[in-house]
């Protein structure tokens, strides 16, 4: 079905219980565990109503894992939202999702801590950011945009638009950039191109 199989998720799903550290997954990997799960469903849907053991099977298989994996990102949220709160950002490899949890978590924390200092300080609360719509000359789109930096392990020829408004492309073979996560997502799936972390983005 896949070359990443049922063993390959039930080790992940062990080594995420027995390790207090998070783990590294990346969105590759969860693809093909998800992708696993959806041949596993597909084969299901169509086996013959005649057999019944390979589809007792097949069922068992389907509800194990999708039992496994969303204990596994249940215990890799706790782990992140624990990491932030703790003040250190986790070592194990986060799909952008996880990424997206732990820099927003971090910014929430990082914001209730300048409400207590402002308070102990006796300042007055900060005024709420000004959210009504805002001409082109205006737009804010870019401060919403989570990023992430990637380099690219096949050519993309042309431009294409990010969600930041901003026109990005096209990128050579090994080129590095950093791009809206909403657009690398896919990509990052299909092994187009692999995330890489650097200094700038470990300390945003």
């Amino acid at each position: 079905m896949s070359d990443f199989g049922y063993d390959e998720i039930k080790d992940a799903w062990e080594s995420e219980i027995e390790n207090e550290g998070l783990q590294d997954l990346g969105d590759l990997r969860l693809g093909k565990m998800i992708s696993y799960l959806s041949n596993v469903r597909l084969s299901l849907a169509s086996t013959d109503a005649e057999k019944r053991v390979q589809a007792d099977i097949l069922t068992q298989e389907a509800l194990n894992l999708e039992f496994m994996i969303e204990d596994l990102l249940n215990l890799r949220r706790q782990k992140i939202l624990s990491a932030a709160i703790s003040g250190y950002r986790p070592r194990g490899d986060m799909t952008l999702a996880e990424e997206e949890l732990y820099n927003r978590t971090q910014r929430a924390l990082d914001g209730h801590t300048e409400f207590v200092k402002d308070s102990l300080a006796g300042s007055k609360p900060k005024k709420k950011a000004d959210h009504r719509p805002k001409g082109p000359k205006e737009s804010h789109v870019s401060e919403t945009v989570e990023f992430v930096t990637v380099r690219f392990l096949r050519p993309i020829s042309e431009a294409f638009l990010g969600l930041d408004e901003r026109t990005y492309g096209p990128f050579n073979k090994e080129d590095v950039a950093k791009i809206p996560a909403a657009n690398a997502r896919t990509w990052i799936r299909d092994g187009t191109v692999v995330r890489i972390v650097t200094k700038e983005d470990v300390l945003e």
